[in-house]
């Protein structure tokens, strides 16, 4: 899991490099040369097996960023590794890549490509760069070859989040691009605390959202380390606030939950439309409870400068009793870190409870960022869904081999040479399930090898105490994160998205804009620089600014839907 982990903290740097446009490297030598091989042979004459291998091997040009640390073994590239020769062995597809990036720079070099139109056969992009290529009619139809070549476990994976990922990847009504799906409600908040100062503190697990701030009270005034010392604080919180803004550690999104407010999705209104749900009344509840949490001490004064790897220093360092944060904080790099340092130190995770009688709903981003398109020159296009039928079978399907295809015994994440990289969203969460009923049966014989290797890191733990094994068995055993998230989805307690289009013209003018103004709102009124009531200010700015655009733009996707 810590591998997954890593996936979502690679994806929100990649996301983020995409909003700052920096400046990419020059471009190495001509896509349009490199895609001759492809492109201008004619395509071979093929049954429609979803992973059909081509009788003479065909070669596709291709770009990419490489993920921030990725590693070989010794003597691969990326062009010769675990992948690269399957896609060979099996399907008859050579890779060469035209060139590839950092993750930071990614999005600007291909933009350079796209404006030149020197484009390779394969490309990652974005919502909004899809939309523009398509416009440009640079790419693809994959509607047909899609419907050709999936494999029935693709298509079952690719529908797993509603059809709202493949909805995302059709325009006109023909589907350009496929998804590199996620799982939104892997992006979820739970609360984590700090359960042995529960116990020193003879305060009882909360079962309302008033518990919880009476709990971050006493975890900041009365002493729960035993040291003698106002040294604590009762809530962690990053400078970025919420998820959008920071890595998924020390965030306010489910506290704002808890109040019935989802700061950064689109919500539907009494009326059937889309609003925004940071403008909504529910969120001033919230930050005036926050700003009285600031004002009495029980969050850090110094927040506003400390970004999420900053807070877990502190967390580990045995200074903060509670936070909000997703499910795997407690891997390696994380919560498991402080546990190895002092074994004393115990976490529970706690579902987002409600601040009322109405029951708390986790707020569910749309997780699909990136998209495999297909350079409509290519003369194989069907060759990118057969590759994505490989991956996913070989890491998820019947026939899967993680510790081959995934991440090794000696933990190298191979995962990320593959081409077109999805999983599916229900995956983490129907592992949980599949390892606890294990668990309490002591019969694994129908766990898959990823399902296996969980579990038998939790008997281990259960067995040994090994620690190097407790974040393992904090997210997929009885009490885990996961099966807090499970809960959610099983009560229908969860606010998805409801947006997931590409960016319209008013985002991808005034978002930056809007989201650095709900940030600088938000962390005045919490530190008390500006009152509650600035939050009404910061609504009508918001609209006036580009909002009431976007808002209107957004209920025009929704009416043509």
């Amino acid at each position: 899991m810590k591998i997954t982990m890593k996936r979502r903290a690679a994806a929100w740097v990649v996301a983020l490099a995409m909003l700052t446009g920096l400046t990419a490297c020059g471009v190495s030598e001509s896509t349009s040369e490199l895609a001759g091989s492809a492109s201008q042979s004619a395509a071979q004459t093929v049954d429609k097996d979803p992973f059909g291998k081509y009788e003479e091997p065909i070669t596709l040009t291709a770009v990419r960023y490489l993920q921030d640390g990725i590693e070989f073994n010794e003597g691969e590239s990326l062009e010769n590794n675990v992948w690269s020769r399957e896609y060979a062995e099996t399907l008859g597809i050579n890779l060469e890549y035209a060139w590839t990036t950092p993750q930071s720079e990614y999005a600007q070099k291909l933009n350079v490509s796209s404006a030149s139109d020197d484009l390779p056969d394969l490309m990652w992009v974005d919502a909004a760069q899809l939309k523009r290529m398509v416009e440009d009619d640079q790419l693809a139809d994959l509607t047909q070859v899609y419907a050709d070549y999936a494999a029935p476990y693709t298509n079952e994976v690719l529908h797993q989040d509603g059809g709202s990922a493949m909805e995302s990847a059709t325009i006109g009504g023909k589907l350009y691009g496929l998804p590199h799906i996620q799982s939104g409600y892997g992006s979820t908040d739970v609360l984590w605390i700090r359960s042995d100062w529960l116990e020193a503190l003879r305060l009882e697990t909360p079962e309302t959202m008033r518990d919880v701030l009476e709990i971050a009270r006493a975890f900041a005034t009365q002493d729960p380390d035993g040291n003698g010392k106002n040294d604590t604080y009762g809530l962690g919180v990053n400078k970025g606030l919420i998820a959008e803004n920071n890595l998924p550690y020390a965030v306010l999104d489910g506290f704002f939950n808890s109040y019935h407010a989802y700061p950064s999705i689109w919500i539907t209104d009494e009326d059937g439309k889309l609003a925004y749900g940071g403008i909504q009344p529910e969120m001033k509840d919230a930050l005036a409870d926050l700003q009285k949490l600031y004002a009495e001490g029980v969050i850090d004064p110094e927040f506003g400068v400390k970004d999420a790897v900053k807070v877990s220093e502190n967390v580990n360092a045995g200074k903060v009793g509670m936070f909000y944060g997703y499910f795997w904080n407690c891997s390696s790099g994380w919560l498991q870190d402080g546990k190895m340092n002092d074994p004393s130190i115990d976490w529970i995770a706690v579902p987002i409870l409600s601040i009322d009688d109405e029951p708390a709903k986790a707020m569910v981003p749309f997780a699909t960022t990136y998209y495999t398109v297909v350079s409509k020159d290519c003369a194989n296009p069907e060759a990118a869904v057969k590759m994505y039928n490989l991956v996913l079978e070989k890491m998820f399907g019947e026939t899967a081999q993680p510790e081959v295809y995934n991440s090794t015994p000696e933990n190298l994440a191979v995962f990320n040479y593959a081409y077109s990289y999805g999983e599916p969203p229900m995956k983490n969460l129907d592992a949980q399930q599949a390892v606890v009923a294990a668990l309490e049966s002591g019969d694994a014989s129908g766990l898959s090898a990823e399902q296996k290797n969980y579990y038998d890191n939790c008997v281990a733990y259960e067995e040994s105490g090994d620690l190097a094994l407790w974040g393992n068995y904090m997210m997929y055993g009885p009490d885990g994160g996961l099966g807090v998230i499970n809960e959610y989805v099983s009560s229908g307690n969860v606010v998805t998205d409801n947006y997931f289009g590409a960016p319209t013209d008013g985002m991808a003018e005034k978002n930056a804009t809007l989201q650095k103004l709900q940030l600088e709102t938000f962390t005045k009124i919490i530190t008390g620089s500006a009152d509650v009531d600035e939050f009404d200010t910061y609504v009508e700015n918001w609209k006036s600014l580009g909002g009431q655009q976007i808002t209107d733009e957004v209920n025009e996707w929704l009416a043509q839907r």
